[in-house]
């Protein structure tokens, strides 16, 4: 019976052994499939550059982010100095004998000071509306007074520019 006690002992621990050996041998090929990526085996050197590539993606990441929102506000600028975005109203008398201001110019000017005034003129028997071209300040014809008024008024409007 001591005999049957000792096999069984030895026999189990026969069993502890070999699934020992065998987890043992498990863990060891796992470490050097680990260890094969890295060039020179140093595990923690390998680490290190998988991390510091890392951060160098996320850098260029962030550099592109800013890169994209630069060209986004440069668009925009370019977009509102060529938005009509300056004005000027002048009403006024266009005949002696209407009162009451009813006839207006009004000058809509972009950064450039390019754009266009449009002018009413209210009478008694007749209403003209009459709209001039203006580039970088100037009308090809002359203006009435109001009407170079409103363009003056338009073009002391600048919008300050983002630098």
């Amino acid at each position: 019976m001591n005999e049957t006690i000792l096999i069984a002992v030895i026999a189990i621990l026969a069993v502890f052994v070999i699934a020992s050996l065998i987890i043992g041998v498990t863990n060891v090929s796992k470490i050097n499939s680990i260890l094969d990526y890295s060039e020179d085996g140093d595990l923690v050197t390998n680490l290190e550059r998988y991390y510091n590539s890392i951060r160098d993606l996320q850098k260029k990441l962030n550099m592109s982010q800013s890169g994209a929102i630069i060209d986004r506000i440069a668009s925009s600028e370019r977009k509102t100095n060529e938005s009509l975005s300056k004005t000027g109203i002048v009403h006024f008398d266009a005949f002696d004998d209407v009162h009451g201001k009813q006839s207006f110019a009004a000058a809509v000017l972009n950064q450039h000071n390019t754009g266009f005034v449009l002018t009413s003129l209210y009478g008694n028997n007749s209403s003209n509306v009459y709209i001039r071209e203006i580039k970088e300040g100037k009308c090809s014809i002359p203006l009435l007074e109001e009407e170079q008024e409103a363009v003056d008024t338009a073009m002391s409007k600048d919008i300050p520019k983002s630098e």
